[in-house]
């Protein structure tokens, strides 16, 4: 009775396997059908091209930094440091 207990819990662990892996590739797939899907950061068309584990997190920042406005006096503007945040 021992001798077939290991390879029935093999099959029904894999056939385990192979349904969760089904359903998973469906939603996936739903979701891509989805334009209100947010997208991913790894993916080509959103916001860091697909490469977004690779930009150094400065430049991150710097991509998403609004430009200081300009103005007369250069003692008017905020000192900012790597994260964006105004020093005192």
């Amino acid at each position: 009775m021992s001798e077939g207990l290991v390879p029935l819990l093999s099959l029904v662990t894999l056939l385990i396997v192979a349904v969760l892996a089904i359903l998973s590739k469906e939603r996936t797939k739903d979701r891509m059908r989805d334009p209100n899907a947010p997208i991913s950061t790894l993916a080509k068309d959103g916001k860091f091209g697909g490469v977004a584990f690779l930009v150094p997190l400065d430049e991150q920042i710097a991509r998403h930094r609004p430009m200081p406005v300009r103005r007369d006096d250069p003692q008017e503007l905020p000192l900012l440091d790597a994260r964006g945040m105004i020093l005192r």
